[in-house]
């Protein structure tokens, strides 16, 4: 190859260096005009159970890959049964840009691949929010606390792959 052409092709970037853009989807249970139901009302509630929850668009999150096997975290939270050597568990970088989607356990990232019309779905497990929220009770300096929930930061979640979307979606 002519060292010259060598020089001006483009560099293909590294797992590391590319954002991954998915689409970030919640399940939420929608009234007759199709908004969600009033959670602080409590008349809606029964209808909202009775709603067949729908998937909704949180819109595009962008999100970076810091530990493409993140199995300890995902064994501490449940995620998955220690020995599941097919499970695939992310620990994830959310764009923390202002008006960028935030993402919180039990919703779901469909990561597009270069395959046409093909997408994982991953399910979101612990986010460093729910993890820390302010307003959760204080347990107290006596309670155990699970040290691999501390490797959580800011932005930071855990992502597993769904096997069968039946169990998560």
């Amino acid at each position: 190859m002519d060292p010259i052409q060598t020089l001006m092709a483009d560099p293909a970037p590294s797992a590391e260096a590319e954002a991954l853009a998915g689409q970030l989807l919640d399940r939420v249970s929608l009234d007759a005009s199709g908004e969600p139901f009033n959670d602080d009302d409590p008349q809606t509630w029964a209808a909202a159970d009775a709603a067949e929850p729908e998937l909704v668009s949180l819109g595009p999150v962008r999100f970076r890959v810091i530990d493409p096997a993140a199995v300890d975290l995902a064994i501490a939270v449940g995620a998955v049964e220690a020995g599941d050597d097919d499970a695939i568990c992310w620990l994830v970088e959310f764009d923390g840009a202002q008006g960028a989607p935030v993402p919180a356990i039990g919703q779901a990232v469909l990561l597009p691949t270069k395959v046409p019309g093909v997408t994982l779905p991953f399910a979101v497990w612990a986010t460093y929010a729910d993890f820390n929220d302010p307003a959760a009770p204080d347990l107290g300096p006596d309670a155990d606390r699970n040290p691999a929930l501390d490797l959580l930061e800011p932005n930071q979640a855990l992502v597993v792959l769904i096997k069968d979307a039946e169990d998560v979606l």
